[in-house]
């Protein structure tokens, strides 16, 4: 009987034994299927995933980058001195990013800035006053070899405007500038003052794409809210970028970036982009949504719509180096055959306005001048061309260009420009259009005769828009000794009065030679998921990531 017990006993502990054994195998199986749900999940929640039809145009070097989403990219990861206040309704509301106060001199040639002490580069170093000294002495320094980057002469003019920068402590630096210059912190706010981190970033080089070496691949100090964690483009075109934050941001014991991981999704076009967002692939779709798809989404449930202001305008360009656009009253006679209103209405559905100033509507010293030349006014054109030799028999013929898969529906407004101009009846005009890379390159080999163009704003001043009647990086070969010499004036001086009678001074030149002519100016738009918050579109055109949450 004994030994009998002893042999129940022995099988039923291991029968009970396996049991557990069994049980504590499948609660840990629940416990890690759990934990990968969660942690699945939490990645969903912190992960923003962007369309866009945009692409980066060559590089994320300050010295170098203009175009919008190089420096929209920039700026997520990067950190300037000052920034713009985000809802900003004039663009001139600055903060402090990487500068903690500032002051002038009575006559704001020099500047002083106090930096943020504690901010962490990507190898621990500590940002200093001697990397802001670096990073604007060599995105002047390269000026020479790279004409047309950002802070050349034709742009932004930094080595115009900056005389020296000089380190006054390990936190304090001082800008001495060669004239008065009113928007000096608007020139800081932008993307091409993103401070660089000299491990990075050579003396005499420019950084371009270094493929599978997101790091490599941009000198900008690693001081933004995100990292550039992954950068794959084929062919000049981005296939897949990713921004994930950083550990060591300035403010992110306040909480941002808001979204943990950015990845941008990139379409051919605006339909495709349209369908991605329509059916859920993507978070958010921005730039470029087409004006019609947004009418149609506003009512979509599924989708939430965001507008707000912006200071983005577009203009005609003219090449005025030979026939027939060497004589003004040839580009006078085209301007004023444009019919703006039927392109903001027809294409953008009112969620445009006509331009009659390079200068954007609500900024000081925008004017009305290029109304005097009207719309579809085809007396003046039949009069002016008249005079050449042109008449229904003899038709100004011309190529009209237009570039695809950068602006909005430019094949569109182009479709109403030629036939508002030949509606004179005395205009031929040819379309003609080529992808972005392509338009850039007919634009300095300077093929395109009459081509379309756009312009995001660098900063929030007329300074910035009031040049781009002679800017020599659009190739357009006209140049007015006595706009410059207004412009210059205009800048050195903090008089609000005097700079709008100046800007009107040389809109009315502009109206007399129409070397570049405006057209319409529009806000911003984006489309989302509807457990998406906290995206601003204020005047400035920036998208700022990090304030972004779902």
């Amino acid at each position: 009987m004994v030994l009998i017990v002893i042999i129940l006993s022995s099988a039923t502990m291991y029968y009970a034994t396996t049991a557990i054994s069994n049980i504590s195998i499948l609660s840990d199986q629940v416990t890690s299927l759990q934990n990968a749900l969660n942690t699945k999940f939490a990645s969903l929640e912190t992960t923003l995933v962007v369309g866009t039809t945009d692409t980066v145009e060559l590089t994320l070097d300050p010295a170098q980058a203009y175009d919008y989403f190089g420096w929209n990219i920039m700026q997520q990861i990067g950190g300037t001195l000052v920034a713009v206040n985000p809802g900003s309704a004039t663009g001139t509301d600055f903060v402090g990013d990487l500068a903690t106060s500032w002051n002038s001199s009575i006559d704001t040639t020099v500047w002083d800035f106090t930096l943020r002490t504690g901010v962490k580069l990507s190898d621990g170093v500590t940002l200093n006053a001697t990397h802001i000294k670096y990073s604007f002495d060599r995105s002047i320094a390269l000026i020479p070899s790279i004409p047309e980057g950002a802070p050349a002469t034709a742009n932004l003019g930094y080595d115009l405007i900056f005389n020296r920068t000089e380190v006054l402590d390990t936190y304090k630096v001082r800008f001495v500038l060669n004239f008065p210059f009113s928007p000096f912190l608007g020139i800081l706010a932008c993307r091409a003052s993103g401070i660089v981190d000299p491990k990075y970033a050579p003396w005499m080089v420019q950084v371009n794409y270094t493929a599978s070496d997101a790091r490599a691949s941009t000198p900008l100090a690693s001081v933004g809210p995100y990292i550039l964690s992954k950068w794959d483009r084929v062919a000049g075109k981005d296939q897949e970028i990713r921004l994930d934050a950083n550990p060591d941001y300035w403010n992110a014991p306040s909480g941002y970036p808001k979204t943990k991981h950015i990845i941008f999704k990139f379409y051919s076009d605006e339909t495709a982009l349209r369908l991605a967002i329509s059916a859920g692939d993507v978070d958010m779709a921005y730039r470029n949504v087409a004006a019609n798809d947004i009418n149609d989404l506003q009512t979509n449930p599924n989708v939430k719509v965001w507008q707000g202001g912006g200071a983005f305008i577009q203009y005609l360009c003219f090449q005025t180096k030979r026939p027939p656009f060497n004589d003004p009253r040839v580009r006078m006679a085209v301007i004023a055959a444009l019919n703006r209103t039927a392109v903001t209405q027809t294409v953008f559905l009112g969620l445009a306005k006509p331009l009659y100033s390079i200068i954007p509507i609500g900024m000081l010293g925008h004017s009305e001048a290029f109304k005097s030349l009207g719309d579809a006014n085809y007396t003046l054109t039949r009069s002016l061309l008249a005079q050449l030799g042109y008449d229904e028999n003899h038709k100004l013929q011309f190529d009209l260009w237009y570039p695809t898969g950068h602006y909005q529906q430019t094949a569109e407004q182009s479709l109403l420009y030629k036939q508002a101009l030949e509606g004179s009846g005395v205009i031929s005009v040819n379309l003609k259009t080529a992808d972005w890379s392509s338009y850039k390159q007919n634009r300095d080999n300077e093929i395109m005769d009459a081509y379309i163009y756009g312009w995001y704003p660098d900063y929030m001043d007329p300074d910035d828009y009031a040049f781009l009647y002679w800017a020599g990086w659009l190739h357009t070969n006209y140049s007015n000794a006595t706009q410059v010499a207004l412009y210059n004036q205009a800048r050195s001086s903090a008089n609000a009065t005097l700079r709008i009678q100046l800007y009107g001074m040389i809109d009315n030149i502009a109206v007399q030679q129409c070397s570049v002519a405006p057209l319409f100016t529009r806000g911003a738009w984006a489309v989302t998921k509807p457990n998406v918050y906290g995206v601003y579109l204020d005047i400035t055109e920036d998208m700022r990531y990090w304030l972004i949450s779902k």
